[in-house]
């Protein structure tokens, strides 16, 4: 069986490739850029440039030095921080996810978009068949599968696409169309910039044996190419032509038989939707750092810059991780290393003051867990990073109960109108039997807010009598926290991993174990609800 036999050819993908992303950004910011040659810098280096820049020889991670020696005229903008950039970027997503929910990103400027269900209806349709943009390889050879209709039809799809970033986001891009991912992606490369192009299954051979070496085929990395030229695979053409088994001792199984039909131009992946990050990070590479002071300064910008991002992405962070790179000068050798450590949910909170001092109490914690400080060391990297992601809670139990609270109120002010009153928490069976003889369990909700709130109260002298070290009140109920022993420093106390929080508590509650018991025994007398009894027993 051939490989334009073993592929598929049902798919519609376009890969779309937003032009000098970063630069394109930062010349729409500023418009006087717009005609100069233009290079985006982080640290010495020019990470990208606009096309003006290009004709003077600018190409992207050159150093600055040697930018300015090919044009002298080169002006630069740091680029080091990214907020700009992500929110461009994921405005260019939500464009694409109009047209197909099968949207995967790839870094911040690229994008795959699956549009075989949107191709489909178009077909139904009997839409005109116009060819939009570049074609790679030969049009004549026509595929029985009806791909080479799906196809064309996809180059005025990706042409509206292109044209709708333009319009929106005055943002110019390229676009390769094929049957899988692989090939558009390499299509899309081939006429820059703001151009398209598509290719037919026919020539994705021709397409593929067009990048010369396999380490320019997508997929395959300088690693894996140098695993390969231990067994002799030097060209594309000697990576199609191995045998599969000779490939699998350098690669294994599963990689070898990837590597094999990415050489043929056969890339089965899928379109995967992105969703949110697992984890949102900043890393900030430094000339050597030696004090304290510095440290802590470099991890506070960076901090205030991944806390935007945290906001940005609407979640709660439950890890937080710190990451070093430490140089060793004895043998000019770098290593990292990396720390994390629980950060309680609810200090992210828009009321919670003092928020950036109380997180950089834990980071320093972190840093003196890495680092000792009392010998020397030298520092290349800080990196920051949120992981454990949930979702804000919407309802709290403190929320509950002031609602079960005012939902009281409003009976008891029904009953003082007229209405007929709610029965007793605890009815006499013999007065309330139900036609079928049986007894009703009774309603949380037909409760007298007077007993009700003699309840409330019994709850808080509880505590009070107790002196007990939560002092809990209802409106500050919170299963996820922790609470602090009388006998610790709260704010310090805030500041300590979870873990080490419900030691500490856990060692006060064995040594107040006895006035707890008697308190508890004085509450149960008073017959609680049973939420509350919850919090007694758990607190």
């Amino acid at each position: 069986m051939s490989s334009f036999e073993m592929d598929d050819h049902s798919r519609t993908i376009i890969h779309i490739d937003l032009d000098c992303f970063y630069a394109q950004v930062e010349m729409n910011k500023n418009s006087n850029l717009q005609t100069v040659p233009l290079g985006v810098q982080q640290k010495n280096i020019v990470v990208t440039s606009n096309y003006k820049a290009r004709e003077f020889g600018i190409k992207k991670c050159m150093l600055i030095s040697e930018a300015k020696k090919l044009c002298p005229n080169l002006v630069l903008v740091n680029g080091e921080d990214l907020h700009d950039y992500r929110q461009t970027s994921y405005k260019v997503t939500n464009l694409l996810q109009k047209y197909t929910s099968l949207v995967e990103r790839l870094g911040l400027d690229e994008n795959y978009l699956d549009v075989t269900t949107l191709i489909n209806e178009k077909l139904k349709q009997k839409s005109d068949l116009k060819l939009v943009g570049n074609v790679f390889g030969d049009t004549s050879d026509k595929c029985e599968c009806g791909c080479t209709e799906r196809l064309i039809i996809g180059t005025t799809v990706a042409q509206e696409i292109r044209d709708v970033i333009k319009s929106e986001l005055n943002l110019t891009s390229c676009a390769g169309i094929a049957h899988n991912k692989l090939l558009a992606k390499i299509a899309g490369a081939r006429h820059k910039p703001d151009q398209q192009t598509v290719v037919f299954p026919n020539s994705a051979l021709e397409l593929i044996l067009s990048l010369k070496s396999p380490n320019n085929i997508p997929g395959i990395g300088r690693a894996m190419f140098e695993q390969m030229k231990c067994i002799g695979i030097e060209t594309i053409e000697e990576l199609q032509s191995v045998d599969l088994k000779r490939l699998e001792t350098v690669l294994g199984q599963d990689k070898a038989k990837l590597v094999y039909e990415l050489s043929l131009g056969i890339d089965q992946s899928v379109v995967k939707p992105t969703g949110k990050p697992q984890s949102i990070g900043l890393e900030d590479s430094c000339r050597s750092i030696s004090v304290e002071k510095e440290v802590r300064k470099k991890l506070e910008q960076l901090l205030s810059r991944l806390l935007l991002l945290v906001e940005e992405d609407g979640r709660v962070p439950k890890t937080i991780k710190l990451t070093v790179r430490k140089y060793n000068k004895d043998n000019k050798m770098s290593h990292r290393e990396t720390r994390q450590c629980n950060i309680n949910p609810s200090i992210f909170a828009s009321n919670q003051p003092n928020k950036e001092s109380k997180i950089m109490t834990t980071i320093m914690h972190l840093f003196n867990r890495i680092i000792d400080v009392k010998k020397p060391y030298h520092i290349t990297l800080l990196g920051l990073s949120f992981t454990k992601f949930q979702e804000p809670p919407k309802n709290t139990l403190a929320s509950f109960l002031r609602k079960d609270l005012e939902v009281q109120s409003v009976l008891s002010i029904e009953n003082q109108n007229g209405v007929e009153e709610a029965e007793s928490p605890v009815p006499s069976t013999s007065s309330l039997v139900l036609a079928g003889g049986e007894s009703p369990t009774p309603s949380p909700k037909k409760l007298k807010l007077t007993n009700l709130v003699s309840k409330k109260r019994c709850f808080e002298d509880y505590y009070e009598d107790c002196e007990s070290p939560s002092k809990l009140k209802v409106a500050d109920l919170c299963l996820d926290s922790v609470s602090c022993p009388p006998d610790a420093d709260k704010e310090v106390f805030k500041e300590l991993p979870k873990e080490v929080q419900k030691e500490l508590w856990d060692d006060y509650s064995r040594r107040r174990a006895s006035e707890m018991n008697f308190c508890s025994s004085q509450v149960k007398k008073t017959k609680p609800n049973t939420l509350l009894n919850y919090f007694i027993r758990n607190n």
